[in-house]
């Protein structure tokens, strides 16, 4: 399976799961202007099933507007519409996450980039990546 690396900001706020057990969310990415001046947007979404990584990074660090770096592999999810046709989409299963912008920074006014050298880089239940030693954490 190829992992992916994908940059950009979140589109709106995450959709966790009550326990945890899944979060939702869109990041977006500029990539340039057309012929007509506008920006080009480029948007994947993203799922993570880490519990742990759910619980304390994307509910607590994660909002609208933060950016973020997401590595992982594409998967075809299969749906179905209201109106009963059958679609897939692809969604980009989070292996690892690294916040760039913390929400909590942006609301306190914080940024002394302590939260961020502790970046929140923990990988996926079920992922076949080696253990690394954790970054101390800020208070």
């Amino acid at each position: 399976m190829q992992s992916m690396v994908f940059t950009g900001r979140l589109a709106a706020d995450p959709q966790i799961a009550d326990d945890f057990s899944k979060a939702i969310f869109r990041l977006i990415e500029k990539r340039g202007v057309d012929s007509g001046g506008k920006d080009r947007l480029v948007g994947v979404n993203c799922v993570s099933w880490s519990k742990g990584l759910n619980e304390r990074v994307i509910a607590r660090g994660l909002a609208q507007g933060c950016e973020a770096v997401v590595t992982g592999a594409f998967i075809d999810t299969a749906y179905e519409t209201k109106d009963g046709q059958a679609r897939t989409a692809k969604e980009l299963v989070v292996n690892r996450l690294t916040v760039l912008d913390w929400a909590g920074a942006r609301e306190t006014g914080a940024g002394d980039g302590a939260q961020a050298a502790a970046a929140a880089s923990e990988p996926a239940a079920g992922s076949a990546a080696k253990p690394r030693r954790r970054a101390a954490r800020a208070a």
